[in-house]
């Protein structure tokens, strides 16, 4: 049973820099993250394919060699490489702020646009409402003709 723990340790912290890198693919340097996430992929295969092997080898007396320990230290180095490579380009590449801004403000006053449709909607109804409620007839003017 304790034999499978390290190659699923490492089976999981190849499978994790994969996802870093697939999420980090859809970031502002996304075009930098699609070879990482290629070498992720074929460490979690080599990771797979150790731990399958190692499930239909039963019975048989597992020794613990530097070459058992060698994939978990190869994906825990991997995965703190990738996490590394993400925050240096993260403070490489600087965001675009006009880009941001842009789209704060056209955010911002399409809800200032929504908030005043709103109330102007309010104020309509109710001037509505206290037109139909008024008690008193409306009157209608005189109007004087000019004589001729």
């Amino acid at each position: 049973m304790f034999d499978y723990i390290i190659p699923v340790a490492s089976l999981l912290l190849t499978f994790l820099a994969l996802i870093s890198s697939l999420r980090f693919t859809f970031s502002r340097q996304g075009a930098f993250w699609i070879l990482p996430a290629l070498i992720s992929l074929l460490l979690s295969y080599q990771n797979l394919n150790s731990l399958l092997a190692m499930s239909e080898q039963e019975g048989v007396m597992f020794s613990y060699t530097v070459s058992y320990f060698f994939p978990f230290v190869l994906a825990f180095l991997w995965y703190m490489m990738v996490v590394s490579f993400h925050y240096a380009l993260k403070i490489a590449i600087p965001e675009n702020k006009f880009v941001n801004d842009s789209r704060k403000n056209r955010n911002e006053a399409i809800w200032n646009q929504k908030y005043e449709m709103r109330m102007s909607r309010r104020r309509t109804r109710e001037k509505n409402e206290w037109v139909c409620n008024k008690t008193e007839k409306p009157s209608i003017p005189d109007y004087d003709f000019p004589d001729r």
